[in-house]
């Protein structure tokens, strides 16, 4: 025998804990015998003695220590290989996914998101290409990527189809040093007093901020826009003007953030749904996993730093599925 087997090494770790062949055989469901020889078979292997067999109960040498230690991490990155194998046989025949990333995403927990979809358990090939959700819609119906996550929902596109990864609201961030003068006033008093700092009207986000706007009658003069997250949150940080935007947008400006504070909308409730887009049957019944794992990334690396830039909100403002 040249290899160790993990059997084997399970044994070697129930006699470091039990300190008796017979208690770790009783708790394996194996006989004596067996254990004994599984203890023969790894000393053999290394060339050193596991246990001092002249101390009862049994002590593990240093090696034997470090070999018991080193059993359970073994056997449950064993357990995780067999479990991603399962997974991965499960996959259709082509598992190379491309799929674009609005920017808000790419620029938070993108990287995260791409790392579990290539290492966990659905082990994908992935290409990942970030920038405007318009960008993404085209490059979608072209067939230049497989999916889409994204802030455009692509309404009249029949072939498409959508998964809600989560829900966010649109907030109203001012300047730190202005939070008395912006706070519990509304929009159009804002708007008299500060300009408003915009997404470019290319992104979606821009798009959808102004038929907010403009359903309120409000129609505040054109100063500043910008297609990236971070350079509205830094515009903002230094006193240009006040600018809507959402958690995820936020947070993507963090090296700005020490110098806003965000703030509840004022007026009726608006939000924005992050979803997955895929065209109907490309990617079958991987989509739904797709969208599980970044619902799980979102909840667990955006939703914290998102709750303390804005301790205000709400489970129901903020909705994962």
């Amino acid at each position: 025998m040249n290899d160790l087997d993990l059997h084997s090494l399970r044994l070697v770790a129930a006699v470091a804990e039990t300190g008796s062949v017979t208690a770790a055989a009783e708790r394996a469901g194996v006989t004596q015998s067996a254990v004994s020889q599984a203890l023969r078979r790894v000393e053999a292997l290394i060339g050193a003695p596991l246990f001092d067999r002249r101390r009862r109960p049994l002590t593990p040498t240093h090696v034997g220590r470090m070999v018991a230690g080193r059993a359970d991490e073994l056997a449950h990155e064993a357990e995780r290989l067999l479990a991603d194998a399962r997974a991965a046989a499960e996959l259709p025949g082509r598992i190379d996914l491309r799929i674009g990333l609005v920017d808000s995403l790419a620029g938070t927990i993108g990287a995260r998101i791409v790392r579990e979809l290539a290492d966990g358990a659905l082990a994908l090939t992935v290409t990942a290409w970030s920038g405007l959700a318009f960008s993404h819609t085209r490059a979608l119906m072209r067939h230049e990527i497989d999916a889409a996550l994204t802030c455009d929902p692509m309404e009249g596109l029949d072939e498409v189809e959508r998964i809600v990864v989560f829900r966010e609201p649109y907030v109203l961030i001012a300047p730190h040093d202005e939070i008395e003068a912006v706070r519990g006033k509304d929009l159009r008093a804002v708007f008299e007093r500060y300009r408003l700092v915009r997404h470019s009207a290319r992104s979606y986000a821009g798009q959808h901020i102004e038929r907010h706007l403009g359903r309120l009658g409000l129609r505040p003069p054109r100063a500043f826009e910008f297609d990236t997250s971070d350079a509205l949150v830094a515009m903002v940080a230094t006193g240009m003007g006040v600018a809507i935007t959402t958690p995820l947008c936020l947070l993507q400006g963090t090296a700005h953030v020490a110098g806003v504070v965000a703030l509840p909308l004022p007026g009726a409730a608006f939000s924005r749904e992050l979803l997955l887009a895929t065209r109907r049957g490309d990617v079958g019944d991987l989509a739904p996993r797709i969208a599980e794992v970044a619902r799980s990334v979102a909840r667990s690396h955006a939703l914290p730093p998102m709750l303390a830039l804005a301790p205000w909100l709400t489970p129901e403002a903020l909705a994962f599925g």
